[in-house]
């Protein structure tokens, strides 16, 4: 190849590269990763005393709030989601627990959603503190966000925080920076 060839070449090349570069802009949003994942991230209060309730709120991949609410229900009346092991979900386990979910209109934007999903790996490689108990029949509140396994197809839920009749807490800076970011979105 002669020498004009190549320079000809190259310069296509980057002429190439630049132009598709040129083509975005620097205020189109970065999307989260195609994910078969459904469900993100939520926050839940479950009460057994004097009658089951649950109550929370979910964000799916997409940015959607969902909410959801297990009225209290005399017991026996209500039945209760609780799985036999939180860190192999399925769908089927989430479209139990989510049973009712209505959107909220409020929609997360796609890059915060791409700026977080990592952090939930890292929170997810933590050990959350032992729980104490402090106090009865007040409930739990609980704060998550859920790793993927896409071989598997099953979803593990990544404790942040707890608190209730037991406290127990995830100690890691990617778990406190998601709780921060989760209680604009779902409230404290």
């Amino acid at each position: 190849m002669s020498r004009h060839a190549l320079i000809a070449a190259v310069s296509l090349v980057t002429l190439t590269a630049c132009e598709a570069d040129a083509t975005k802009t620097p205020t189109e949003p970065n999307t989260p990763p195609a994910t078969q994942q459904t469900w993100l991230c939520g926050r839940e209060y479950v009460n057994h005393a004097w009658g089951y309730q649950r109550y929370g709120a979910v964000i799916d991949t997409a940015g959607n709030i969902w909410r959801y609410k297990v009225e209290r229900a005399p017991a026996g009346e209500a039945k209760p989601w609780d799985p036999k092991d939180v860190s192999v979900l399925t769908e089927e386990d989430l479209k139990l627990r989510y049973e009712g979910a209505m959107t909220t209109g409020a929609k997360v934007p796609a890059e915060e959603i791409a700026r977080n999903l990592p952090l939930i790996e890292e929170a997810s490689n933590a050990t959350p503190t032992q729980p104490k108990g402090v106090g009865a029949d007040m409930g739990q509140h609980l704060l998550y966000c859920y790793t993927y396994d896409a071989t598997k197809r099953t979803y593990g839920q990544t404790m942040l925080d707890n608190r209730g009749d037991w406290d127990s807490t995830n100690p890691s800076q990617a778990a406190k920076n998601l709780k921060s970011w989760l209680n604009i979105w779902l409230g404290e």
